[in-house]
């Protein structure tokens, strides 16, 4: 998780030689305001990037200081171009030190919100793994870029960097074509499966050397 006491900069914040502006925003609020809670809305499915911005101009108009957050991954096509997608479909989150009655109120009337998790009866911050999970992606930011990844000669995916590394345990199925991997997670109380994007890269000098000294 990040680190907001100890002055140490999350893996995250550089990534591939560039500053990710949003896991810097995020580093820097816990810096200054210590612990953070967060929690998971449901909303209209293609409508998560519309509704994010409608919700933050309506917690800065309330003087609010709650950030929302909407997943995206980059991936590429055939032909070597990137785009982005949602990472989670239908699922925004907020991050506050406190989520008090009149900011639960301004989310539950801002357009194509359809609930709280876990029900609009029981909203709980998230905590435990859904936390865990949550909280390895934010270390990289609200979008997820593509991490750097070899094969062993097993053909086994090897993970240099990127967000991919926090997931190694959870690969559920490997893309090698379109250079993705599927992640499948117990989350939010659900099975969630999600892709993420990498690009090959030479093993480390050191792995190699261990082959070698093992033919």
């Amino acid at each position: 998780m990040m680190t907001p006491r100890t002055g140490i900069m999350p893996a995250g914040v550089f990534f591939g030689g560039l500053i990710d502006k949003s896991a810097l925003k995020c580093y820097h609020r816990l810096r200054i305001c210590g612990k953070m809670e967060y929690y998971c809305l449901m909303v209209k499915t293609r409508g998560e990037e519309v509704f994010k911005k409608r919700l933050e101009k309506r917690f800065k108009l309330a003087g609010k200081d709650i950030d929302v957050i909407f997943f995206k991954k980059k991936l590429r096509n055939n032909k070597n171009v990137e785009y982005e997608e949602p990472l989670f479909k239908s699922y925004v989150f907020l991050a506050a030190q406190k989520l008090d009655l009149e900011s639960i109120w301004i989310v539950k009337r801002t357009e194509d919100f359809y609930k709280f998790l876990n029900s609009n009866r029981d909203i709980r911050a998230l905590s435990g793994s859904d936390l865990e999970y949550v909280s390895k992606l934010l270390n990289f930011g609200e979008t997820q870029g593509l991490s750097k990844a070899y094969f062993d000669e097993n053909m086994q995916i090897i993970v240099k960097e990127g967000p991919m590394a926090g997931f190694i345990g959870k690969i559920y199925k490997v893309n090698r074509k379109q250079k993705r991997v599927t992640i499948l997670l117990e989350m939010f109380q659900n099975q969630i499966k999600f892709d993420l994007g990498y690009e090959l890269v030479q093993p480390d000098p050191s792995y190699q050397k261990k082959q070698e000294k093992s033919s």
